[in-house]
């Protein structure tokens, strides 16, 4: 590292120590107490042979309060805020700093360990240690305090066996014990009140899928006996005494009432209701038709009333776009007292909004510019709840300077003429919630709404300097979720047709020049299928561990193709005299492939916001038959704010190619094949204030190699023994607004390894230069939300 880096990074280090030194962690912290800065729980097992010392640890730290002083890395940025702003003052500036930003230090009087000990001596008796010991011990150094609590724990009481202690009066003894086999209480295991709760709680929900609407956990008594010795528990289950009658009775669904249109000031008038299958529709079919409505149904009249078929009933039918709100509820019947009448309030979403959005966007590679998208939106266009989705954008970008190397020296000159281009789109998407097919297709039974969705869209691009573009799409897809982890889409009718308009003479000479481009360009008119699974966790609150995996296959022209060689159709061969030209469609020739990627990641969750993320892309896309290369819009690229932060996006690749100006090349860098690796820590800073440390690895390469037309190497092909070394990598850090509902995302990339320089040369972080100009400099990158 260069001696002008070390004193552009001491300097501000110097100026952050002196800050700290400030802003003492005792600086308002009252005479005679101190600082809680700090604990640990430390449990001895050794004499358990259950070996729970770890679970019990976490369980009983979290059994301390106050927790101390948010901390990171020992330090607490947010103890400082409020001891460098303190005021006694109740307003201004310093008191709203203080207040909002700061945090006031935690004392040790607010810590009642003898409290805590008792608590922990609690838990460790609900999980079976009858026997156990709980000591603390307060260290204060310097005005700081740290507890220490120490438990002891010797061979939990085990559960020697579990009996259920029931009659044959009533049916609700009979669904008990069938329910017994699949009991998370075994014998041999050590006690634990935890269990008996969760046991609790499972026996209710069988009985609730089994038409006990009236039953709840608390008519359930779990009882211990220990008395039996040799550290053994006998556990009886029973019903509690003087439980309701109507709560031991399994009930039957009757009547049921769907209010289509439902507002808070409605009255049920049964004179309004249209009888559609065997549901009482209410009030009509001027908002959504019973028929679309009743395929979210999954109670039915005459069934056992099933807590399970509830629950998908309510979620089916909230995710009806053309409602808000449903509400389900039962009522005894009157004439049938073992039967229940359902009543369905579905309270209408507003049907149709217009919303408009503008952007600024500004980027280091110096391109800027506005954007503004208008969508309208129409949530029942056909009286059956369908999604009808019109978007309009525009979007300018303009390079405003910057500078680009030449290879005629080492020199740079500005960019006088400016890069600029813009587009204008519109789409179309109308969303059926259901699967519309000509076959007759099973109603899934999922919590999550099957959709079909069908788009047409147009695109205009203007390159100015370059070239005019236009693009069409349509696709008809299906999507649907069988449980909430995994989701299907298939797209079995996909087709993009791009033709280009007028052209520069710089955009001819460089499709001349670029052999790869030129073919690249060539066949755009893309038909074929679509299939995207995708394996999520990420909405299961709680987890430590979460994982989410994506994967895509992507295939073109393989049943035209097919089609054409059976009507006898020539393929294409361009090594034949005369070369036989592509096969086309409507004249145009068309793309054949198949591409396949995964995207995978894996979060490590530390604390609520505290985060371990790393995402693993791989992908290869395969040109044949018809096609020599992938069509450009279906080929990887990589670099930017949302891959490898420390390069603009684009830019690498593929393999250890160099494009001359590549700080001014227009044309972004693609290939066949892409790897990209990134490991990124996340971590609160204070309030609405997020950091981030991030290293991101990966490149593109070409599956050929591609040579000029006077027969020199123009791009390398992919070689796996390479694979390590013509890796692009880099580092460096973010910071992060993050209020809940949106998130601006600040990251500022460090070149480590860049591929394109010659092999010695790539290592570059030692010439790494504070800034965002010149060579090895910093890449600053401006998003919304996470990268991944």
């Amino acid at each position: 590292m260069t001696s002008v880096l070390r004193y552009t990074l001491y300097v501000p280090i110097a100026l952050f120590c002196c800050l700290l030194q400030a802003c003492s962690s005792t600086k308002t912290v009252p005479d005679g107490d101190a600082l809680f800065a700090g604990y640990s729980v430390k449990v001895d097992d050794k004499n358990d042979s259950s070996k729970r010392g770890k679970l019990l640890q976490t369980e009983l730290s979290a059994t301390v309060q106050p927790q101390p002083n948010a901390s990171i890395l020992g330090m607490r940025p947010k103890l400082w805020i409020y001891n460098a702003f303190y005021t006694e003052k109740e307003k201004g500036l310093k008191n709203w700093i203080q207040n909002k930003l700061g945090e006031p230090p935690v004392l040790l009087s607010e810590v009642d360990t003898s409290s805590i000990n008792e608590v922990m001596h609690a838990r460790l008796h609900n999980r079976g240690y009858y026997k156990n010991n709980v000591q603390s011990d307060t260290t204060i150094k310097k005005k700081m305090a740290t507890i220490q609590w120490t438990a002891t724990v010797t061979e939990p009481y085990r559960i020697r066996k579990i009996e259920y202690t029931l009659n044959d009066s009533l049916p609700v003894h009979a669904e008990l014990r069938a329910t017994q086999p699949n009991s998370v209480i075994k014998a041999g295991d050590p006690y634990d009140l935890e269990k008996m709760i969760a046991e609790r709680a499972r026996i209710d929900q069988v009985l609730k899928n089994r038409g006990y609407y009236y039953f709840s956990p608390d008519m359930l008594i779990f009882s211990a006996d220990s008395t039996i010795g040799n550290r053994q528990v006998d556990v009886l289950l029973r019903l509690k005494q003087d439980i309701p009658i109507h709560a031991l009775k399994p009930y039957k669904i009757d009547d049921i009432f769907i209010n289509a249109n439902f507002t808070l000031n409605d009255s049920l008038s049964v004179s309004d209701t249209l009888r559609f299958e065997a549901y009482n529709y209410i009030p009509n079919e001027n908002y959504v038709r019973a028929r679309h409505v009743v395929k979210g149904m999954f109670i039915m009249r005459d069934s056992l009333y099933s807590r399970r078929n509830h629950l998908l009933t309510v979620n089916r039918l909230s995710g009806l776009s053309a409602y808000k709100f449903v509400n389900l509820q039962y009522e005894q019947d009157t004439l049938r007292p073992q039967t229940l009448d359902a009543f369905i309030y579905m309270t209408p979403a507003l049907k149709k909004s217009l919303r408009a959005e503008a952007q600024m966007v500004s980027k280091s590679n110096n391109l800027a510019g506005p954007g503004v998208t208008v969508s309208f939106r129409n949530r029942n266009a056909f009286k059956g709840s369908e999604m009808l989705t019109l978007d309009l954008t525009g979007r300018f970008e303009n390079q405003v300077g910057g500078r680009r190397s030449t290879t005629e020296g080492e020199s740079e000159e500005e960019n006088p003429a400016g890069l600029n281009s813009y587009e204008l789109g519109a789409q179309a998407t109308l969303t059926f919630p259901r699967l519309v097919s000509p076959f007759n297709l099973p109603n899934l039974r999922s919590a999550f709404v099957p959709k079909t969705r069908i788009s047409l869209g147009y695109n205009y691009l203007n390159r100015v300097q370059f070239f005019q573009m236009n693009s069409m799409n349509a696709s008809y897809a299906y999507n649907w979720r069988p449980k909430q982890t995994v989701t299907h889409d298939l797209t079995p009718i996909n087709l993009q047709y791009v033709r280009l308009g007028s052209q520069t003479e710089a955009f001819e000479e460089l499709l001349r020049e670029n052999t790869f481009l030129r073919r690249s360009f060539e066949e755009q008119f893309i038909i074929g299928s679509i299939y995207q699974f995708t394996y999520s966790m990420l909405s299961l609150e709680r987890k430590k561990h979460q994982f989410f995996s994506q994967a895509t296959l992507d295939v073109s022209g393989n049943t035209v193709n097919a089609l054409q060689s059976l009507l006898g159709s020539d393929k294409r061969d361009d090594d034949a005299e005369p070369p036989v030209p592509a096969r086309t469609i409507i004249g145009q020739p068309y793309s054949q492939y198949t591409r396949i990627d995964n995207d995978f990641r894996y979060y490590l969750n530390f604390s609520e916001k505290s985060q371990l993320a790393t995402r693993l892309i791989a992908g290869v896309g395969f040109p044949y038959g018809n096609s020599t290369t992938l069509p450009y819009v279906k080929q990887f690229s990589i670099g930017g704010p949302n891959s490898i932060r420390a390069f603009r996006a684009r830019s690498i690749g593929p393999g250890t190619y160099n494009v001359s100006n590549q700080a001014f090349a227009f044309f972004d860098q693609t290939g066949d094949i892409k790897l990209e690796a990134n490991v990124e820590y996340r971590f609160p800073i204070f309030g609405f204030f997020r950091g981030a440390l991030f290293l991101d690895a990966g490149n593109i390469w070409l599956l050929e190699e591609t040579y000029t037309d006077t027969g020199e190497l123009e791009k390398p092909k992919f070689e796996a023994g390479n694979l390590l070394q013509e890796l692009a990598v880099g580092t460096g850090f973010g910071l992060r607004v993050d209020v809940e509902f949106f998130v601006i995302r600040f990251d500022f990339g460090i070149p480590v390894r860049v591929p394109y320089l010659p092999e010695g040369e790539r290592n570059v972080l030692s010439d790494f230069k504070f800034g965002f100009t010149g060579e090895n400099s910093m890449v600053l990158n401006i998003a919304i939300g996470y990268p991944f």
